[in-house]
């Protein structure tokens, strides 16, 4: 925090300081340093936080120097003879208990509904990082193969970072949203009442990750960056109108002073779901294949994936797949072959991005970035209760940001939700490196809350069935970011609260505009109608500063 003081009171303390130094041979006490900005509050939310400029990050001057680092999140699956064919364990049949504790522990898939056991690994998830430090400003980029991770995870991992010595201003946690990796929200566990989530695990993503940003920060070398921006809309589909997509697959290559790759960064839009709802083999789906295809064409430069703007919805569901020469598809949804043709064809369009003609170059980028937190109304009762129960572990603060305490949380009801007295911390951020800015938001954005139209406008529609008729467009976020700038859109970013959808398309009670029936997915598993205001009005606030 800066110490400020008024020309008065430096005028009032010019004055006194000489007498008061020469009263009983006493000597005069300086102010107290000031110090840096803590990595949570009081309340264990996270701070606010602008670099450079704040105490402890005070210049970004010098080189950028960069490094990277991937380490395995992979749990342990204890496979088992199903002999009735129903997907889970039951008494009596063969299991192998890895771990010895006499009974068989069930690594549930997170995504398409409950029950869904693992029964294998296809391929590993990872924790994959990048770091960025540039004079004493220090930034960490975590991309986590997982379904969501909320805020209270993501300060767990910036606190142990912090108690290992790792002297980060600012660590960035998103997840992919995959949909095949294990339960880290505790909505998907054997049943509706039972959270998948294994606690000894959620310690494992911290300690994996933890090494992997001290590794990455290990090998930090002087960096230069090119900026490429490639299109494959036929990898992607958006399955709610208005149908709105952010096409570009971004990529952020690193390169030593040689001009060696050091490491790839993909930014792009698209559910990692191609493996369908039947599939039982851990993987991080598509990303996969990404990252495989990168890594191939550069080897030993770890390849990071961040998922883009994920709600509206943006999927692989609806595309064409693997098309043959007539355009027929040849590899259905839920299957490998799928998965890979997203994959791949994703990372052959940001390869051919790289190497044409079209690239940003900047030898001496800049490091910057900006930190908010905020209060959000969570008014979705199903997930609210989820909450509450302790199924999705988070925690609540009250209204004017004083955490609701444990003893506090057996009288909370989902009417202290709906009222907007209990409410959950997220954050937003804005990270600036060279020429290309990163905002970030806590869950899966609607693109029309992002995306400038060609002309500068929103795509933002106010339909008529809609239930905020009267509603204003929310400012889309590409908006408040710096004027010339590559913007880039993370999605899951520090936190996973759902959808987040602008006002004046919430379309949760009849008569509805989008769909015919009450199957208003979008609604269902959003925080709630507020969400859209809030966030966009944070970014606001957050580059007001």
């Amino acid at each position: 925090m800066r110490s400020l003081r008024s020309p008065f009171s430096l005028l009032v303390a010019s004055i006194l300081a000489p007498a008061l130094a020469g009263c009983g041979g006493g000597e005069t006490k300086e102010p107290p340093a000031a110090t840096p900005t803590p990595i949570v509050d009081a309340q264990g939310r996270a701070t606010n936080l602008n670099c450079p400029g704040a105490v402890g990050c005070e210049k970004a001057e010098g080189d950028l120097r960069v490094g990277a680092s991937a380490q395995k999140i992979t749990p342990t699956i204890e496979t088992w003879t199903d002999t009735n064919q129903n997907g889970e364990w039951d008494e009596g049949e063969a299991y192998e208990d890895k771990n010895g504790n006499g009974r068989w522990d069930g690594v549930w898939l997170a995504g398409f509904g409950n029950g869904r056991a693992a029964t294998g690994v296809h391929d590993d998830v990872w924790a994959r990082v990048v770091v960025l430090e540039q004079g004493d400003v220090s930034v960490g980029m975590v991309s986590l193969d997982l379904v969501g991770y909320f805020q209270e995870y993501v300060l767990d991992i910036r606190q142990a970072a912090a108690a290992e010595g790792l002297d980060f201003d600012h660590v960035l946690v998103a997840s992919t949203h995959v949909h095949e990796a294990r339960d880290t929200m505790g909505m998907w566990g054997r049943d509706p009442s039972t959270s998948g989530i294994d606690p000894a695990y959620m310690d494992h993503i911290v300690k994996q990750t933890v090494l992997a940003l001290k590794e990455a920060k290990a090998a930090q070398k002087k960096a230069k960056l090119v900026v490429a921006q490639a299109q494959a809309p036929e990898l992607v589909n958006d399955t709610r109108r208005p149908f709105v997509i952010d096409q570009n697959i971004t990529t952020l290559q690193f390169q030593d002073e040689s001009g060696a790759v050091m490491t790839n960064m993909v930014f792009w839009g698209n559910h990692p779901e191609a493996l369908g709802s039947k599939n039982t083999l851990l993987t991080s789906d598509y990303p996969h294949y990404l990252r495989e295809t990168m890594e191939a064409k550069w080897p030993g430069a770890p390849t990071v994936f961040f998922s883009g703007l994920l709600g509206g919805l943006t999927t692989t569901i609806g595309i064409v797949g693997c098309p043959d020469f007539a355009g027929m598809e040849t590899c259905e949804q839920g299957t490998w072959e799928r998965a890979e043709y997203v994959g791949k064809g994703a990372a052959e369009a940001a390869i051919a991005a790289l190497e044409g003609g079209s690239t940003v170059k900047d030898d001496a980028p800049s490091l910057a970035f900006r930190r908010r937190s905020f209060l959000l109304p969570a008014t979705n009762i199903s997930l609210g209760i989820a909450v509450l129960s302790g199924l999705m572990p988070r925690e609540v603060y009250w209204w004017d940001g004083k955490r609701v305490t444990e003893a506090e949380r057996p009288g909370l009801g989902a009417g202290l939700l709906l009222s907007g007295d209990v409410v959950i911390a997220s954050e937003v951020n804005g990270i600036h490196i060279g020429p290309v800015a990163i905002a970030t938001a806590p869950g899966e954005l609607y693109t029309e809350l992002w995306l400038l139209t060609p002309g500068g406008s929103s795509y933002i529609e106010s339909p008529d069935g809609a239930d905020y008729p009267d509603a204003l467009a929310e400012v889309p976020v590409q908006s408040v970011l710096p004027e010339g700038s590559i913007k880039v859109m993370v999605n899951n970013a520090n936190d996973a609260i759902g959808y987040v959808i602008p006002l004046p398309q919430w379309d949760q009670v009849p008569p509805y505009d989008y769909v015919a029936d009450d199957d208003q997915y979008g609604e269902e598993n959003s925080s709630g109608y507020q969400a859209g205001p809030i966030i966009t009005q944070e970014f606001v606030k957050m580059y007001a500063e």
